[in-house]
């Protein structure tokens, strides 16, 4: 695979990961510019047909239909080449939002978290939260 390809391809895996995150609105959001301005559409244009394919794509992955999500990637990937078409700007500026929206596949685990705090007076900070890495507050050890 080439490098264009290569990128095509990271980019349409990071809409089809984003179109299921909540964090789609801003994916959404750049790559409908993205691809309004490189194929001289509209953004509510572009922005139609990628909430169309998250419809569907949410149907498929409920159905378990991974050669709809194969459908998919590949379509995506045919509008971005559509999109590039030997455009070496398009192709970096296509790449560098491949890499902002790509989910490492730790982050997209998607664990139930269930908290509670109870009982009186707290002399310390409370945080809520599925993981935290690390946290150093000032004050006693």
């Amino acid at each position: 695979m080439d490098e264009a390809a290569s990128v095509m391809a990271a980019a349409a895996t990071a809409v089809l990961q984003q179109m299921a995150l909540d964090g789609w609105a801003a994916a959404r959001s750049r790559f409908t510019a993205f691809l309004a301005r490189r194929r001289g559409t509209t953004e509510s244009q572009e922005g139609a047909e990628l909430d169309r394919m998250r419809a569907d794509l949410a149907q498929a992955r409920a159905a378990g239909d991974d050669e709809a999500l194969r459908e998919f990637r590949s379509d995506l990937a045919g509008r971005f080449r559509r999109a590039v078409r030997g455009d070496g700007e398009a192709l970096r500026e296509l790449g560098e939002l491949a890499a902002e929206f790509t989910v490492e596949q730790h982050q997209t685990q998607i664990r139930d978290v269930h908290n509670s705090v109870t009982g009186g007076t707290h002399y310390a900070p409370v945080i809520q939260t599925g993981s935290v890495g690390r946290i150093d507050f000032g004050g006693r050890s």
